[in-house]
């Protein structure tokens, strides 16, 4: 967006730094909600929880119908939200300021205020909603749904809802949206979708292994990731021709995925063999299994990647996996049968703008 602004030829003295001022908080996205002491009651409130700066994950529990929030630098829970019933997965707005859980058995979508760590509003979309992506303007949210053949596309500012149809028989269960295209796994059908968000149309069918279930992509969008639950494998793709490049075999029951920024190692989640896969991607072969991790389900590193923390879905703990020495470090206790888990981060180091 470009902003025009008018000067008169007399100006005050400090207008310019103030002028200076305001350009710089426009550009880094951080802007002044509140004074000073207004952020002091705040946080009397809610604690290290709620301040905007913190580097966090949320994690939904299903079976405790909340999110918890992990500090990453104490690698404690620093408070819970309340939302309805079974939370899947949480995205956050750019500001991180707004962050959507959908819910899957409730049928709706929680906004979420992660300063007040108050529900803010509810809307509801179609049967058992999972995924979501969010637009880079934070306008419009995706939200894909197991139980019906839609994407509910809402817009966040009036919290409409409208659809996009795939057609009969589609489920689908995780986006990834990049540009004016959005990637959708089916996992119902063996194969995920390229749909063109400005028109609403399925530009493109790929189809996959059996069973695919997250979509990830390199830190370039170049490639996208699929592990596939009953191929049996971490699926690699050419985003642009949908072109499977390559095909790693894994253990049983791969959920997840998460590819360090250089492209040289991924590690999988196994949720029905309980267990996670460390792959050298420049040679295709797993370096190492760790199992005994009951439900391995979904994963995030931390800013640095130097951890990845993965959801044991068959417990109440989150694992903290050692990227350099491959190990299981710590065990965080969260509420049972924790689902996703996402990162809460503002740019900048410790997440301060």
């Amino acid at each position: 967006m470009i902003m025009k602004m008018k000067f008169g030829k007399k100006k005050k003295k400090g207008t310019s730094a103030l002028i200076m001022l305001a350009i710089v908080v426009l550009l880094s996205g951080c802007f002044a909600y509140e004074t000073r002491e207004e952020a002091e009651k705040r946080l009397s409130k809610t604690g290290s929880a709620g301040n905007i700066t913190a580097v966090q994950f949320y994690v939904p529990s299903m079976d405790e119908n909340r999110v918890d929030i992990i500090d990453i630098v104490s690698g404690e829970v620093a408070g819970s939200i309340k939302v309805s019933e079974a939370p899947t997965i949480t995205v956050f707005a750019s500001t991180m300021r707004r962050a959507y859980v959908a819910n899957q058995n409730s049928s709706t979508v929680s906004f979420i205020n992660t300063e007040t760590l108050e529900v803010e509003k509810e809307v509801e979309v179609g049967a058992l909603p999972h995924g979501m992506a969010l637009s880079r303007d934070n306008s419009t949210l995706y939200v894909a749904t197991v139980g019906d053949q839609f994407i509910y596309v809402i817009d966040t500012n009036t919290a409409e809802t409208s659809v996009i149809d795939l057609g009969e028989g589609a489920r689908t269960n995780y986006p990834l949206l990049h540009g004016s295209r959005l990637y959708v796994t089916d996992h119902e059908n063996d194969k995920y979708y390229v749909i063109n968000t400005d028109t609403r149309e399925v530009e493109q069918e790929v189809s996959t292994g059996a069973l695919p279930r997250a979509i990830r992509s390199n830190a370039d969008a170049s490639r996208l990731y699929i592990p596939t639950a009953e191929g049996g494998a971490l699926e690699i793709y050419d985003r642009e021709t949908g072109e499977r490049l390559n095909s790693i075999d894994t253990p049983e029951g791969s959920a997840d995925v998460a590819v360090t920024d250089d492209e040289t190692i991924a590690v999988v989640t196994h949720i029905e063999s309980s267990s996670v896969s460390i792959i050298d991607l420049e040679s295709g072969e797993i370096i190492k299994t760790i199992e005994d991790l009951p439900g391995a389900k979904h994963i995030s590193f931390n800013r640095l990647q130097s951890r990845a923390y993965i959801t044991l879905s068959g417990t109440n703990k989150v694992a903290v996996l050692e990227m350099d020495t491959l190990e299981i470090s710590d065990y965080i206790e969260v509420g049972h049968n924790p689902h996703g888990i996402q990162i809460k981060a503002l740019p900048g180091i410790g997440g301060s703008c």
